[in-house]
């Protein structure tokens, strides 16, 4: 068997391989432990508490477009108390590339089936009187 012949011998196995790998995972993607929780927050009813309804209201948003920005938010573990009995309390920010678009930050207590947001921290000067 001369070399053309052996090389195109492991082509054909190399390319069978390749549609085995590709019938196998197909087109999945990795998602980190952040993106994941968030989609899991998102994708949950929101609730919010009527100091963060005011606080929406001042930001001139509503519960739609706050699920819609979301996508651009990040969970930092850091500030979070995951553990807190008997819900988890998740601190949600803008991912670094969005810290000038979204001038806000909040934090998600997460229920059974329910995301439950008690209050949004303005970031900038935005008026609002809410108490």
């Amino acid at each position: 068997m001369n070399f053309l012949q052996r090389l195109k011998f492991y082509g054909i196995g190399f390319g069978l391989g390749l549609l085995i790998i590709y019938a196998t995972f197909g087109t999945r993607s990795c998602v980190s432990i952040n993106e994941y929780k968030m989609q899991e927050l998102v994708f949950k009813k929101f609730e919010l508490d009527d100091l963060a309804k005011c606080k929406l209201k001042c930001l001139i948003k509503n519960e739609a477009l706050l699920k819609i920005e979301l996508r651009h938010f990040e969970v930092n573990y850091g500030l979070s108390d995951v553990h807190k009995k008997p819900y988890g309390e998740y601190f949600i920010q803008p991912k670094k590339e969005f810290e000038q678009k979204y001038n806000y930050k909040l934090i998600i207590v997460e229920k059974d089936s329910t995301s439950y947001i008690n209050d949004i921290q303005i970031t900038n000067n935005t008026p609002c009187n809410c108490k």
